[in-house]
């Protein structure tokens, strides 16, 4: 499967008119006439052209040379996704490794392509999937020069991975990152014992969890770097970290199913669970990763890996976002820290996004409960709040 080796190593190489709307959830643009089909895009991309029926438009990035094409399909023009990616394929001659799977339950296809619009050639990426309750086929092609292919390959592939088709793709792995990384590969699953509130809880991760979380780690913190001196760095994290959020939350469902029923009989209320779960994270073993992202992966930290406050912080929102509790996490470049937050009644102090308050956590001070900071990081200019799907 040559397009898998492509993908797993690629880390090391560095108003939409009628046809789109802004989604509810900010910064995820959603597709007309499709309320749950949307594309959580890099920062950066404007529409260049839309169809006159509003069922195809082209978008170009103003990060890199990287342009990109969507297309629906109505219900009855394909079989399947295969047959949509090939035919949209040879419009174009071409040459492609495709590969058919299944994703988020639905027929879905990837291809990497090579090219030629005029006498230039072209590399890129295409992919499609079928729609959920019979609703038709999305297509998405997106390329960049084959001068520019190189250090373009992680955007085309992140951008192709924000693509949505349901409501739980907001809380699961993309389409890229759940081809190169099939849910249950392996000889099995790993088991993982944790102790948290004096509780001994066996739960367990299927067996590619932690390589495949550390690649999509990695190949978005090559994304994100491309934005290091843009203008919209803020709103580049924020994609960040919702891309880790949701590729995390499917792989801890069954450690926060575990968790959660062995710890809630003995909780008084959802914030006295939150606490006993701030006091485990702010009890795991800190250390500084040592891959470029200095980002530890949510399935090794549960493995017993070390970590520092962001990846603790989005832990403690995946578990409990699971859980069923509004979640966010809040970033600072000034103070290279980082917060959990979550939504509850309790008194404690809290920071204001998307119009609710969530209680703040600090996951690296032994001891403090929720709704208690630093008074020198109380300054709430200098945080970014990174707010996920409920």
């Amino acid at each position: 499967m040559a397009i898998f080796t492509r993908i797993k190593t690629m880390v090391s190489v560095f108003a939409l008119l009628a046809a789109l709307a802004q989604a509810a959830f900010a910064d995820i643009v959603s597709i007309k006439d499709h309320s749950l089909v949307a594309i959580d895009l890099p920062e950066g991309y404007t529409v260049t052209s839309v169809s006159k029926d509003g069922s195809s438009f082209q978008l170009q990035s103003s990060l890199l040379p990287v342009s990109l094409i969507v297309k629906l399909y109505g219900k009855d023009i394909y079989k399947g996704a295969r047959e949509a990616l090939e035919d949209n394929l040879n419009r174009l001659k071409a040459k492609s490794d495709l590969e058919s799977f299944k994703w988020r339950n639905q027929d879905a296809a990837l291809a990497e392509i090579t090219f030629k619009l005029g006498a230039a050639s072209m590399c890129g990426y295409a992919a499609s999937a079928v729609l959920p309750e019979d609703a038709g086929t999305v297509v998405l092609l997106a390329w960049a020069g084959e001068a520019d292919y190189e250090k373009s390959a992680n955007l085309i592939l992140s951008t192709i991975d924000g693509l949505c088709i349901d409501y739980g793709s907001y809380f699961s792995p993309g389409l890229v990152t759940s081809y190169a990384f099939p849910a249950g590969e392996g000889n099995g699953n790993v088991p993982v014992k944790l102790d948290i509130s004096g509780h001994k809880i066996r739960t367990a991760l299927s067996q590619n969890d932690v390589e495949a979380s550390e690649y999509l780690i990695e190949r978005e913190y090559e994304v994100l770097t491309l934005y290091a001196s843009s203008p919209v760095w803020q709103e580049a994290w924020k994609r960040y970290y919702r891309m880790i959020f949701r590729d995390s939350c499917d792989r801890l469902r069954r450690p926060a199913f575990d968790i959660y029923n062995a710890l809630a009989p003995d909780c008084a209320d959802e914030t006295d669970l939150a606490q006993r779960l701030l006091d485990w994270t702010q009890h795991m073993g800190y250390e500084r990763e040592k891959n470029n992202s200095d980002f530890a992966s949510l399935p090794s930290m549960l493995l017993g890996g070390g970590s520092d406050c962001d990846a603790r912080s989005m832990m403690l929102a995946v578990l409990l976002r699971a859980m069923n509790m509004d979640s966010c996490m809040f970033v600072s470049a000034t103070f290279s820290h980082a917060l959990a937050g979550f939504v509850s009644s309790h008194p404690g102090h809290s920071f204001a996004a998307d119009g609710k308050n969530y209680l703040m956590g600090e996951t690296t001070s032994k001891g403090l409960t929720w709704g208690k900071v630093s008074a020198e990081m109380d300054d709430t200019s200098q945080w970014i709040p990174v707010i996920f799907p409920f």
